[in-house]
């Protein structure tokens, strides 16, 4: 399989211009960290953003970050720390940041830090046929017309290739602890929920619940104090969360639904990590039955389960307009060379 390493969002034009020519089928590939996230594609090469890794802007004073696609997290983290902020995604060390914000990650901390696609303020991108596009603005209030960059987060590289972002970020938390109960269920962590003000995280467990909380010391003091009237704890290391997922399981499915869905999902579930107040219970499936019933029972609530790690792709598409994504692929990729068919409704094309 040919690999394709662009260093410049010129030579990235240049290549789906190339490959838009005679059909060759391509896979955007930044850490390899999401790649199991999506249908599987027929492709006939991979195209590399791993050495689009500059800083093109960075100014704390102005919490905003401009970088290309391809810079490592672990690069983006150390630099952001020298200035006292993050960006608070939590993902793992060799992750890209185009890679995280393609694969529309699911932040842990969201009930404080918000939605990953409202940290992107600014993106450059290459549409499947080479045009060259900007969506957003560094500055807010020159920011019209259509919030592309939001469309692309989440897009699996099928609409387009991002070459460079800007990113609002936050200051370091002053103070922070992981707090684990000595106890679990949804239950507990909805009193939780009721009991702790502001948490960064309630993540429940059959057996534990794991609170994450952060802010100025006095703040992280009285969470603390909270939690302890409520039920015993301990305190893990800080800098450890969040814990990786379920590493020994073969498949993990994410699956999303309303937040008061949560325990009609996770009803008869052995084992999940639900993230309270969002509605995301990642649930590791030993086989693709496992996978299959639990996007049955996600399916009547509503929701998609795609799985995250090991086969199984998106599943059943909640989209009830595949015209419309339909079209929308037909804008961005006209020749449909971008993944086909790793996006729900993408076109298909013949292999041969």
């Amino acid at each position: 399989m040919d690999l394709i390493h662009p260093h410049t969002a010129g030579e990235v034009a240049d290549a789906l211009r190339a490959s838009s020519a005679d059909g060759t089928r391509l896979l955007v590939v930044g850490g390899r960290q999401h790649i199991d996230k999506g249908n599987p594609s027929e492709i006939d090469a991979e195209l590399w953003t791993t050495l689009l890794d500059g800083t093109v802007a960075y100014d704390p004073a102005e919490m905003l970050c401009a970088v290309e696609s391809g810079m490592r997290i672990r690069d983006l983290t150390a630099m952001l720390a020298a200035g006292g902020q993050e960006w608070a995604v939590d993902a793992p060390d060799e992750a890209t940041v185009g890679g995280v914000i393609a694969a529309d990650v699911a932040l842990p901390r969201q009930l404080r830090v918000g939605m990953l696609r409202d940290t992107v303020v600014e993106m450059h991108l290459v549409t499947g046929d080479g045009r060259q596009v900007r969506s957003g603005a560094r500055t807010v209030k020159n920011v019209t017309g259509f919030d592309l960059h939001r469309l692309l987060t989440g897009s699996l590289g099928t609409l387009g290739v991002i070459t460079q972002v800007a990113l609002k970020v936050r200051p370091l938390p002053k103070a922070s602890r992981t707090l684990v109960t000595n106890e679990g269920g949804l239950e507990l962590a909805r009193r939780v929920l009721e009991t702790v003000p502001l948490p960064a995280a309630v993540i429940a467990a059959p057996g534990h619940v794991t609170i994450r909380v952060e802010g100025w010391p006095e703040e992280v003091a009285e969470q603390a104090s909270a939690l302890g009237g409520l039920t015993s704890f301990t305190d893990e290391d800080p800098a450890a969360f969040p814990q990786p997922l379920f590493a020994a399981s073969p498949i993990l499915a994410e699956a999303a639904v309303t937040p008061s869905k949560l325990q009609r999902l996770l009803d008869d579930v052995d084992d999940y990590r639900a993230l309270m107040a969002v509605g995301y219970a990642w649930v590791p499936c030993a086989d693709a039955a496992v996978v299959s019933s639990l996007r049955a029972r996600v399916t009547q609530l509503g929701g998609i389960a795609p799985v995250v790690r090991g086969p199984g792709g998106l599943g059943e598409s909640a989209i009830d307009a595949p015209g419309v994504h339909l079209r929308i692929k037909a804008a961005f990729d006209p020749a449909t060379i971008l993944a086909p068919a790793r996006h729900w409704h993408a076109p298909r094309l013949p292999s041969g």
